[in-house]
């Protein structure tokens, strides 16, 4: 029942990675409620902010997972408009709409946990996917700034965790797969699966963390090149050659999937 402790909201949760983490979940014991704006029990529109508090304070859920994402993949410079504004409003404000919905709730409850799916195209420049990047930026600094927030007040049993996935295999990422642009998302040797990811929501809430990777040799090497952006962009060509050999094992991967 709402409020027991074992309540979970994943939003995004019509989509590929959605779908796996409201299993993962129910076989960890959660009454989870997916939400998505079509295609489940519950419809939810992250961008909504009332809607989102309105659900928050209806579940007063335990867990509350902002997993809704647009890619928005494209020359950043020349973007239309709408495309923009959809993917700030909802892979940033989205998040930030249900964070503090579920923060509201979970102090009145005593307590919980927001988990953000986030990327680690949050730390380095990824070319064709700017904007999507940008926000998912936005999603790890609005994290690490209100988890400081929270314990600087003295609120110790609220935890926030920013999952930082890699290239990830989802009907989000094959739709614009046959777009070369993406190249440097490919440049490690394979692609995240969604089962990996779960597994890691499930590990951080059962052993909180601030900020994780998936997988975790690649958040490392990640942090590494975020702190070296000028060579980074010099040693571009190398990567991009690496992310398009990879690239062209995610489309075979992809004409598997869809069979």
């Amino acid at each position: 029942m709402p409020g027991d402790g074992r309540t979970a909201v994943v939003t995004g949760a019509a989509g590929g990675l959605g779908r796996v983490l409201v299993e993962r979940l129910a076989r960890e014991g959660y009454d989870v409620v997916g939400v998505d704006l079509h295609g489940t029990d519950r419809l939810l529109d992250v961008t909504d902010p009332a809607a989102c508090r309105a659900l928050a304070d209806e579940l007063r859920p335990r867990v509350w997972v902002n997993n809704a994402g647009v890619l928005g993949a494209g020359d950043a410079a020349t973007q239309p408009d709408e495309v923009v504004d959809r993917v700030v409003r909802v892979n940033l404000l989205g998040v930030v709409h249900g964070t503090r919905a579920a923060v509201a709730s979970m102090r009145a409850a005593g307590g919980g946990h927001v988990v953000q799916i986030a990327s680690l195209a949050s730390w380095v420049p990824v070319p064709g996917e700017a904007l999507y990047a940008a926000t998912k930026a936005g999603v790890l600094s609005y994290t690490l700034g209100l988890q400081a927030e929270l314990r600087a007040q003295g609120v110790k049993d609220i935890d926030l965790t920013a999952v930082c996935p890699d290239g990830m295999l989802t009907p989000m990422l094959i739709d614009v797969l046959d777009d070369d642009s993406l190249a440097l998302s490919f440049s490690a040797p394979r692609l995240v699966t969604p089962a990996q990811v779960a597994e890691r929501l499930v590990d951080v809430l059962e052993r909180p963390r601030l900020v994780t990777s998936v997988p975790h040799w690649r958040g490392a090497q990640v942090r590494l090149m975020a702190g070296m952006p000028d060579v980074v962009l010099r040693a571009a060509p190398i990567f991009w050659e690496q992310g398009l050999r990879n690239l062209r094992k995610a489309r075979a991967q992809a004409v598997l999937t869809r069979r």
